[in-house]
């Protein structure tokens, strides 16, 4: 019971005051007069060819399922009751994209590039069982994040049907009282618990809504919010400041959407947006150049967030804004990348995020991933799930590439989204074209450092292990699935590309184990990984030889 109330005070202690008070004051429910009389509203369109009409993006859906109550959403298909709009046997994420809506934005491209009628009237006859079934303030539906994703999701929708849904007036009216009764339940209702991303979503819609529905008051109050937000969570190297490349992308895209949205209903954009928009957008390119995917740090997949390359093309075309992708270094996020040829690494050496705020955190400071010719080869684990019995794993320090000693993890992280106790004292010791040296220290005090050189198509790491006597670390090396492992000696062969991986001293114990690896929420993979356990336990050298 102590050890128990000293995790939970170890977390508190993390969080602002106001987070504290706004948990414990709970959700308020908002009473029938405030949502009497008329709510005209002029509703933007809002959506963004590049982003929602790639072939990519809307292959994530199932649309033929939509029309017979089949919903296929990060990876996983279930039938859905929409009598009540809960799937019992489903996770809570799951259940949270049903509540989204993003999917009815591929119902609606699906109409613009066919005018099928079944499309439209899927879409119609789901959002009316939804209103139906979900009464007001109850369940997932009225959770201030579905409500902030879905009244976007309903907006660009009804740009994508082009009219048509306006043209059926009493479904329209009903969805519009809907979306009324939305927007000032999450106004009240607003994630200052949570903050970061969550209340990033809910102030971008609010903006978004009270311009639509002409709430002056409001649209500046949010407006001022934004600025605010916008400053407290674009680190200054351009990096969003939970240090998830997902995350990342999913607020340059809501970024886009106020940027549209003010265009369209007249409003004035906070001061800082257009810079804040560069300095993402190219954090975003940089970041993501040459590694053929999402960096896979902190809670991070693909398919979730927009591509790198749509979101690209769509800030060149509505800002003429264009990408710089050559940035190397992101001091203030702790990001680091090393090129050679057709090598590229990207190493953390960064705090794991705001420290109010770590749900998102995972263990793999001084970690790195590295791809050849745009390929992964060496990748963290990924993210799998938010509830599952893997989650404590996907978190963990030997899930990333990077040291643990004697076991000690990096983050205390517990329950799906909380820690307590965390490293401290991350330090770039040493920083050029092609050589990093990092140093970071573990909460009972031992000090780490990692030595990382590419020169020449080799990368050659050495990790060292300061401190207390008698402890002794552990490296490891995660291949991306697909890629097989096989020991010859001192060296070790991948299987799908010329990479040869050499490990000193000989007197390593080395080991090839099965693991598992996620790319996109819901799917699981075997993979292999290296664990390398240095006889002296103090030191290790690898390289990897392309």
């Amino acid at each position: 019971m102590l050890s128990k109330a000293l995790l939970y005070l170890r977390t508190i202690r993390r969080m602002k005051p106001s987070m504290v008070v706004r948990r414990l004051r709970g959700d308020r429910r908002l009473s029938e007069r405030c949502f009497e009389g008329e709510h005209p509203a002029r509703m933007p369109k809002i959506a963004i060819p590049e982003l929602d009409l790639d072939a990519a993006y809307l292959a994530r859906f199932d649309v033929e399922a939509l029309l017979n109550r089949g919903f296929l959403l990060i990876n996983e298909r279930h039938a859905v009751d929409i009598t009540k709009w809960d799937v019992p046997e489903a996770s809570h994420l799951w259940n949270f994209n049903l509540h989204y809506f993003e999917w009815g934005v591929a119902l609606a491209a699906s109409w613009r590039d066919t005018k099928d009628e079944r499309y439209l009237t899927c879409f119609k006859r789901l959002v009316r069982s939804w209103m139906d079934a979900c009464p007001y303030g109850e369940g997932d539906a009225w959770h201030p994040y579905t409500i902030s994703l879905r009244l976007v999701n309903w907006l660009i929708a009804m740009d994508l049907f082009d009219g048509m849904l306006q043209e059926d007036e009493e479904f329209f009216a009903a969805m519009q009282e809907s979306m009324y009764r939305q927007y000032r339940h999450l106004l009240v209702n607003q994630e200052t618990h949570l903050r970061a991303n969550h209340w990033w979503e809910n102030i971008k819609t609010l903006v978004i809504m009270s311009a639509a529905f002409d709430d002056q008051a409001v649209l500046d109050r949010m407006t001022k919010r934004l600025e605010q937000q916008l400053d407290e969570q674009v680190l200054a190297d351009g990096v969003h400041f939970e240090r998830s490349l997902m995350y990342h992308k999913l607020v340059l895209e809501g970024m886009l959407r106020v940027w549209v949205a003010s265009r369209e209903l007249g409003f004035v954009l906070p001061s800082n947006l257009s810079e804040k928009l560069q300095l993402m957008l190219d954090a975003m390119a940089s970041l993501e150049r040459g590694m053929g995917k999402t960096p896979f740090f902190n809670d991070a997949a693909d398919g979730v967030a927009k591509d790198c390359d749509q979101l690209v093309a769509a800030c060149e075309r509505l800002l003429g804004m264009g990408a710089d992708g050559s940035k190397t270094a992101f001091p203030a996020a702790g990001y680091y990348k090393l090129y050679d040829g057709d090598i590229a690494v990207m190493f953390d050496a960064g705090m794991p995020g705001p420290s109010y705020m770590l749900g998102h955190a995972h263990c793999d400071c001084l970690s790195f991933e590295l791809s050849y010719k745009g390929e992964p080869v060496i990748v963290n684990s990924g993210t799998y799930a938010y509830q599952s019995e893997l989650r404590p794993y996907f978190r963990s320090t030997a899930a990333h590439n990077t040291v643990t000693v004697d076991g000690e993890e990096q983050l205390e992280c517990w329950g799906e989204h909380r820690v307590g106790k965390s490293y401290r004292d991350v330090r770039v010791i040493e920083l050029s074209d092609n050589r990093l040296l990092l140093e970071m220290t573990l909460s009972s005090g031992v000090c780490l450092h990692r030595l990382a050189a590419l020169s020449e198509g080799r990368l050659e790491i050495a990790d060292s292990l300061f401190g207390e006597e008698g402890r002794s670390l552990n490296s490891y090396l995660h291949f991306n699935p697909g890629i097989s492992a096989e020991m010859l000696g001192e060296h070790i062969n991948l299987s799908s590309t010329k990479v040869n991986l050499a490990v000193e001293p000989e007197s390593c114990l080395v080991e090839l184990l099965p693991a598992y690896g996620s790319a996109q929420f819901g799917v699981l993979a075997e993979c292999t990984v290296l664990a390398i356990c240095p006889s002296g336990g103090r030191k290790v050298s690898y390289s990897i030889e392309f």
